[in-house]
């Protein structure tokens, strides 16, 4: 099995402050991980590209878009919400985020190789098709599904999310679109507060887990609610929002994951889609203990190769 690893200098641009959660150390923790695991050598590594336009207004509109370059700052840095800073160079690094997953889609549906993942910051799960939030300024699973979908003419598009908050961007965007099948897991009741139910969408399922839920309640619940629903819906690509905030050590949420559980999941995902070679591409959301995050990107991708 060819697993590929995505990822852009261009992330830099992106220069939060030092006391903000999402930061470029994020990256590199994960990179000096799978090194020090010799993990590293077994991956083919390969750079992104800057997103196109026509990618991005798939998934957000065209006055979306020019807002945020017309509020971005020259100088310093803005909050285009309580928790999203923007810099003179974000929209750069969102543009790279987001093409980067685009360029790896490609190089998975011409068969250069059965799995990628996709080391790249801003996140994107939370933004919205006209609203940037939850430090995401555009949405790379959403806009990786819509090419899946209109380019590349994928008819069975699966979306995994597993972040310990609920993807309410990618939900708003591809919501009831039956191309897609989203399958979110998270903690509840939790940010962003959106509370996106099954009983709106016909194409989401839900995991909700309660705070302090741990490995045995979380396994359970992927296995009793996600497995018969991939097997019924038989996807042709699987598209994972692969957020590692629920671990135990984490300070962004309240889970008590483990590294062990995310080695669980990328073993699950891949056992699945081995026997129909089925490719996967997998983004980084969350995750904001450096140690942590770094573990369990290498559990996660040492079970899925």
């Amino acid at each position: 099995m060819t697993f590929a690893f995505y990822t852009s200098e261009e992330h830099f641009s992106h220069q939060t402050e030092d006391d903000h959660p999402e930061h470029a150390m994020r990256i590199m923790a994960i990179e000096q991980e799978l090194k020090s695991r010799n993990l590293w050598e077994q991956l083919i590594h390969a750079n992104g590209e800057e997103a196109n336009l026509p990618d991005i207004l798939r998934a957000h509109s065209k006055g979306y878009v020019e807002q945020l370059h017309l509020i971005q700052p020259k100088h310093g840095h803005i909050y285009v919400d309580e928790d999203t800073a923007m810099t003179p160079g974000s929209l750069k690094a969102a543009l790279w985020s987001a093409g980067s997953c685009t360029t790896a889609l490609d190089a998975l549906t011409a068969n250069k190789f059965s799995s990628a993942f996709v080391a790249t910051r801003p996140p994107g799960h939370h933004a919205e098709h006209k609203k940037a939030m939850g430090f995401c300024f555009f949405n790379n699973v959403a806009i990786s599904a819509l090419r899946a979908a209109d380019i590349h003419h994928y008819q069975r598009i699966a979306v995994l999310d597993f972040d310990a908050h609920q993807g309410n961007g990618t939900i708003d965007i591809l919501g009831n679109d039956q191309r897609f099948l989203l399958l979110s897991s998270f903690q509840h009741p939790f940010y962003p507060y959106t509370h996106y139910q099954e009983s709106k969408y016909t194409n989401l399922i839900n995991v909700p887990l309660a705070s302090g839920a741990g490995s045995a309640t979380f396994r359970a619940a992927i296995e009793e609610r996600w497995l018969p629903a991939l097997k019924h819906f038989g996807p042709e690509i699987i598209i994972v929002s692969a957020g590692f905030d629920g671990h135990k050590d984490d300070p962004m949420a309240e889970l008590n994951l483990t590294d062990d559980d995310y080695r669980w999941l990328g073993e699950l995902i891949h056992k699945h889609t081995n026997p129909k070679r089925v490719p996967i591409l997998s983004i980084l959301e969350g995750g904001y203990n450096l140690n942590a995050l770094g573990r369990s990107v290498s559990e996660y991708i040492n079970g899925a190769k």
